[in-house]
This record gives C-alpha cells, structure tokens and sequence, in this order.
C-alpha cells in the first residue's frame, strides 16, 4: 500500500447518498467499442465507479451519460476495488477500466488510455497523484482538468488541502461540486455546481413518513436523525415512522437508539434505487447534495442537520437552502418539523418550490459546465 492508498480508499470517505448501480455487461474490445474519429476522446479518473454507488460514483456515471450525448466518447478509470470485477468492461456505453490498486502497475496500465485521450479528467485529487502524476510530467501538454467533490472531515486535514492545491497547479482549470469547496479549502475553481437530477415532469404527491438516504456512518448524521425522531415524540407527541435506507457501522447504534425511544424505524440496508422510498416518504433526513436534490424531485421535504461550522456552509451556500428545513441540533429539526406536521399548507408550498428548484437542476446543464471548462482550456467541441 503506498502513501496515497488510504485517502484513495472507499469514496464512502464523503458525504454522499445511495446511489443506483449498473446491470452486469460483457467486456467489450477497445477497437470494437470505438466511436467515429472525428469523436472528442475523453479519460475520467476516479477513486471509484460502479457497481459502487455514492455522489462521487452517480456524478460521474451521469456527466459521462450526457457527454456521450453530444458526441464524446468516454472512458472511465478507477481502481479494481473487487477482484471479482472485469478488468475492463462497457457499461452504459462507457468504457471503464479498472486498474490495479498497486501504484506501479496501475500507473503502466493506464498508460494506453491516457495516449487515447485528448482531455484528461480527475475527480479529487488522489487519483490524480496516485495513477496520473508521471503521465503529466510526460505529457505537459496534453490537457488535463479536475473535479473536487465533498471533503475529508472536519476540521479538514492540512495533508487533504495540500494535495488539492498541488492538483489544482498541475490541472488547467477546475470544477468544486459545492460552494463550500472555495471557501474552505481557500481556491478559487473556474466552475461551481452542486449537481444535477432526473426529475419526473410533475412532482409526486406528499407521502408519509420520513426516510433517511445514506451510509450509516458519523459524518451523514445518522443518529441526530434518530434523536431528533426521538425528540419529535417525547416533545410533541409526535410519532414519525422512519425508514432506513443504507447500511454502516452505526447501524446496531441505531437500531439500539430506536428501540430505547419506541420508535418505528424499519431498517432496509443498502438499496439500489432509493427513489422509491424517496417519493413515498413526507419528509427525507439527507444531506448530501445529490441525496438533497434527488429527494426534492421526488416530492420529499428535506430535513437536514449539520453539526460543525463546515457542514452548515455545506447546507447554506447550496442554492436551494431555501427550500431546506436546516437545523443545528436535533432538538432544533424536531421543534421545526413539529411546526411543519401542524401546518399542511405549507408542507405542501415548500414541497412544490423545492420540486421546481430541483427540476431545474439537470445533468445536461453539468455537462455543459465541463465543456465550457475545456474549451477555455483550448479543448476542441464536439
């Protein structure tokens, strides 16, 4: 394992939802797979894709899905998490390549990729210096740009805003997926989008309950969810059913904390679409910007609590905040959603505005901020 191994590990390291996962495809040979010459060739590097779900992964598969639209031909890179999974594979007419989790031979097996290529695009840093350091060195002109997704903690360690800045001067431009990025992590990025969504065309009606979407893991905020349930009950005799989609170390912790207070959790582990449980649920306990986006186009009320200073921006510099219910504590989300159960009204007004918001919110328009990038850079259009 070298220096980079253990920040290059589970992109479950950031705050992200459930994600879908792609069905089983037959590797296909690169010469078969081909797309017209004239086609822009297009490398993306990232420290994790499918069958993995997560923000980094479903930001990734869905920019490539839209840029294969426009004419782009797309290949995807990222480490062999499972030796179970083909080396190499189209999936969704995307070619991805899984290299080996040894720097070396990850670095030679990348080699042919990078030579097809035109642009190179790294999400986060660590691929980028793990698989493609010594292909910039070789290959000063060959453009290359970046992606910085979430981040590693709180407060964020010196290591993780040195890489990034070391990235950021190596890479000709760059995209922060959240406004938070600039301000904490102190770079200015030529692009800053929060993601998109599939929205249906009319928004589905309000269900019941709450759902909560994500690892099971401290830093979504799973067992604040849990307590403020607990509070909503015990303070406003008000009994939420919640249901549980993910699954992670906190999971025993939660089912303990539930069955302490005499709440109706239902706990589902790890689904591959969360939709569903999205558009039946009244309320949705997420806060990752896919996971927040996603639960607006399905009809849901965002309930969303942060606990640190970064994590409020996180929420708050997001542009549809206003259409969030975001609170500090979990004392604070269970006195605002106790307020929001006693008024149907506005229940209803809130849901209809954050559905327009997130309906706005496409991968197409994503995908333009990536073209946009690379032809500043000197990058042909397709």
């Amino acid at each position: 394992m070298d220096a980079f191994e253990p920040m290059l590990g589970d992109s479950s390291s950031r705050p992200r939802g459930e994600g879908p996962t792609a069905g089983p495809a037959k590797p296909v040979p690169w010469e078969t797979a081909a797309m017209p010459e004239a086609a822009l060739r297009v490398l993306m590097l990232t420290p994790s894709y499918l069958p993995r779900s997560g923000g980094v992964e479903r930001h990734v598969r869905c920019v490539s899905r839209e840029l294969l639209a426009r004419g782009v031909e797309v290949r995807v890179a990222t480490p062999r998490w499972d030796a179970a999974w083909p080396v190499q594979e189209s999936a969704e007419g995307v070619e991805v390549i899984r290299l080996s989790r040894s720097r070396a031979a990850g670095m030679r097996e990348l080699t042919p990729h990078v030579d097809w290529a035109e642009v190179v695009h790294t999400h986060d840093a660590y691929p980028f210096l793990k698989y493609y350091l010594p292909h910039r060195l070789r290959r000063p002109r060959r453009p290359v740009f970046a992606t910085f997704h979430g981040y590693e903690g709180y407060p964020i360690p010196l290591e993780a805003k040195a890489l990034r800045r070391i990235v950021l001067w190596l890479t000709w431009g760059s995209l922060c997926a959240g406004a938070f990025i600039p301000k904490w992590y102190r770079f200015r990025c030529a692009h800053v989008t929060h993601g998109g969504v599939d929205a249906p065309e009319a928004r589905p009606p309000l269900g019941d309950g709450a759902v909560f979407v994500g690892r099971l893991e401290p830093d979504t905020g799973f067992l604040g969810y849990v307590e403020a349930l607990g509070r909503l009950k015990e303070a406003h005799g008000i009994d939420l059913p919640l249901g549980v989609c993910g699954d992670g170390s906190l999971r025993e912790a939660g089912e303990t904390a539930a069955r302490e207070r005499g709440l109706n959790v239902t706990f589902h582990g790890r689904v591959p679409d969360a939709t569903p449980y999205l558009s039946r649920a009244r309320f949705a306990c997420v806060s990752g910007l896919l996971a927040m986006l996603e639960a607006m186009a399905a009809g849901a009320i965002v309930l969303a609590l942060y606990d640190n200073p970064l994590k409020e921006d996180y929420l708050r510099l997001f542009p549809g905040a206003g259409h969030l219910v975001i609170a500090g504590s979990p004392g604070e989300l269970a006195d605002r959603a106790a307020e929001l159960v006693g008024h149907p009204e506005l229940q209803e007004a809130i849901a209809a505005e954050a559905f327009e918001f997130a309906r706005a919110q496409t991968w197409g328009k994503v995908a333009d901020l990536y073209l946009q990038l690379w032809a500043a850079g000197g990058v042909r259009q397709p």
